[in-house]
């Protein structure tokens, strides 16, 4: 297939989506597939180098975004590809070309609507429109958590739950440190309040005897102070983290789900703790995981105080797995990227042939462009 995956990101943040962007795009093209990510992305500061290939449309300010958005939309158009994969987000103006005129498969990452009613009247009732538009005339959608389908099911589309999955072969599974004080490392990714910083700070406080890393969160930005034992760092490039979880004896994904209410996700830097061994804590359902009750990892309950109310049990988890580390063996089923794409890719396929067949003559009448890079 030829697959014009289309995306609003920025393309100059070395975040957990940077690199499943690439790493997706690298595994379809491994199996033999034509692919090129199309990105709009905000403008990055001057020699700032892209954190994955992509042809970017950058911008800057509101009106900057409309012309960058349907710049991409012209160029994955005259790009002819069979079918064009598309992360959902708030696209300004929504992707109505790609829609009217190839087969569109939709990638579904969060609850877009409760997220968007966190940001706002505007934003959500932009989002309202949006997504109706572009549900309602996708060719299948593609979600990383159970929880998120049923919402679907009004446009009547194909659905696939495919959870997140990581690239074992790029991260070798690191020795436990040998280090005095228990350490905890927690990435954040974007300081939204659905992370639970605030939660962290509040575990790290009631266990002065640990120490805590926690990586991309800007303290200025933060507004706080940082306590003795936490370190609080801005977005890192892999080469820059990996020491830093290598060091770390725990994991710890995002406590507070439920300020966006969400009960389950497949997160990016589960995947990455579990890929370098580390045991991990998490107060909410894991896609993979469900069912599942595996010596490393603990939940936690997914409301307010479900970190406050159970210091003692986290307590006595670290104890317990501090000095293991999961094995290869242990995940590569759950969380391994290669059967996940695959199962993306048939996906792909098949909504694609099943597009209306109006649509794809009208596509196949005209001329394909030469695809020289």
């Amino acid at each position: 297939m030829r697959i014009a995956y289309a995306c609003y990101w920025n393309a100059y943040s070395a975040d957990g989506v940077s690199v499943k962007l690439g790493e997706q795009v690298e595994a379809w093209r491994a199996a033999g597939h034509e692919v090129e990510i199309f990105c709009v992305t905000p403008a990055g500061p001057p020699g700032a180098r892209p954190a994955f290939e992509a042809r970017r449309f950058e911008f800057r300010g509101g009106l900057g975004r409309i012309g960058a958005t349907r710049r991409m939309e012209a160029e994955a158009a005259r790009w002819e590809p069979d079918v064009v994969y598309l992360r959902y987000d708030l696209f300004v103006p929504p992707p109505l070309r790609l829609l009217r005129d190839f087969p569109v498969v939709a990638e579904l990452n969060e609850n877009d609507v409760e997220e968007t009613r966190l940001r706002g009247r505007l934003p959500f009732a932009y989002n309202a429109l949006q997504r109706r538009l572009v549900f309602g005339r996708v060719a299948g959608i593609v979600s990383v958590a159970h929880e998120l389908v049923e919402p679907l099911s009004r446009f009547g589309k194909p659905v696939v739950v495919v959870g997140n999955g990581i690239d074992l072969d790029a991260r070798e599974p690191i020795a436990p440190s040998a280090g005095e004080r228990p350490s905890i490392v927690f990435l954040s990714g974007a300081e939204v309040p659905w992370q639970g910083v605030d939660k962290l700070l509040e575990l790290a406080a009631a266990a002065p005897e640990w120490d805590f890393q926690v990586l991309g969160v800007d303290l200025e930005r933060w507004g706080g102070s940082e306590t003795p034992n936490v370190t609080m760092r801005g977005m890192l490039g892999r080469d820059e983290y990996e020491p830093i979880v290598a060091r770390a004896d725990v994991g710890i994904g995002t406590l507070a789900l439920h300020r966006k209410r969400m009960e389950e996700t497949s997160p990016l830097k589960t995947r990455e703790y579990l890929a370098y061994g580390l045991p991990i804590v998490l107060a909410y359902e894991d896609t993979d995981l469900v069912g599942l009750d595996p010596w490393y990892l603990l939940r936690l309950p997914n409301r307010e105080s479900g970190v406050r109310d159970h210091v003692d049990e986290i307590r006595a988890f670290v104890d317990r797995v501090r000095g293991r580390r999961v094995s290869r063996e242990e995940i590569e089923p759950i969380v391994g990227r290669a059967a996940k794409e695959a199962a993306r890719l048939d996906f792909m396929a098949r909504a694609a042939a099943a597009q209306p067949r109006a649509r794809r003559e009208r596509r196949r009448s005209r001329p394909r462009r030469s695809t020289s890079r």
